[in-house]
């Protein structure tokens, strides 16, 4: 049975973005988000070798799905620690856009500004932006298996693989390009930090194989995560924050509990980053 989607979730239907749990009955990591053995941003699996496309450190990547043309912005910034990441999201939602910025910190938390963020669904904003940006660069290595070095000029793009799909995951949620798909369009040197791109991707859109679907994904990278460190005295006035590990919660009108992995508000406010850090386990 195939699993369902969030309503506000902006990935298209081949590329689902749900709860890991299910997927599966296997208790979830009880922390941190990003464990050592999971693939940095870019990875498709633990076995295989992180993305080139991965090395860069700023993502602005926007993601348009016809026919009507929705589009989901983010703005992704990582760090040379994995388990940082802040993201400023800009997605459409069922009353309006959804816009704020989140952070991942060390793996062990999460914290949101200026959105809203559901019970029981608060690493769902976080986890569109992860799982888009790391099918982005298994796209871009299937375009320029160079990587960001072979990219002198502007280079068109072609790639197609009719068997393997492309899989990113979290330890919360999976995206899937289904096979066979298809991608065309252009990678482009704008100076010697920064890459534009702009793929369009058609791929298995259902159950029949003549069933396709078709988006894009535009926007530009950058930048090094060579020493990069989120800052301890950065402001959290108006932030909330979570800690990500094991949450049980159970089943109405049952004695059965569920465990799966999500997020625990903590009590706050904190004044500083160094705060928040030191408050987790």
């Amino acid at each position: 049975m195939a699993p369902t989607m969030r309503p506000h979730s902006t990935l298209a239907a081949v590329l689902l973005c749900v709860p890991l749990t299910a997927l599966a009955q296997a208790a979830a990591p009880s922390r941190p988000a990003m464990p050592s053995n999971h693939p940095p941003i870019g990875g498709s699996s633990v076995a295989a070798a992180p993305s080139p496309w991965s090395a860069l450190a700023d993502y602005t990547l926007t993601l348009k799905l016809p026919p009507k043309g929705a589009t989901g912005t983010w703005t992704i910034r990582t760090y040379a620690d994995p388990g940082d990441v802040m993201v400023d999201i800009d997605t459409p939602g069922t009353q309006g856009r959804i816009q704020g910025t989140m952070l991942l910190l060390g793996g062990q938390a999460i914290a949101a500004r200026g959105i809203a963020l559901e019970p029981g669904f608060e690493i769902d904003h976080l986890d569109n932006a992860i799982v888009n940006l790391k099918l982005l660069t298994r796209l871009l290595d299937a375009a320029v298996p160079g990587g960001p070095a072979a990219v002198k000029g502007k280079l068109a793009v072609k790639a197609r693989d009719d068997k393997s799909p492309i899989v990113a995951s979290t330890p919360s949620a999976n995206g899937r390009i289904a096979a066979p798909w298809s991608l065309q369009g252009s990678v482009e040197r704008i100076d010697a930090a920064t890459i534009a791109f702009r793929l369009e991707v058609d791929a298995s859109g259902g159950d029949k194989p003549a069933e396709r679907a078709r988006w894009s994904f535009t926007g530009r990278a950058g930048g090094t995560q060579k020493d990069r460190a989120l800052d301890s005295a950065m402001s959290l006035a108006g932030w909330t924050a979570y800690t990500l590990g094991q949450v049980k919660t159970a089943k109405p009108q049952s004695s059965h509990m569920t465990i799966r992995f999500g997020a625990t508000k903590l009590p706050g406010p904190f004044a500083t980053l160094k705060d928040l850090r030191a408050a987790l386990p």
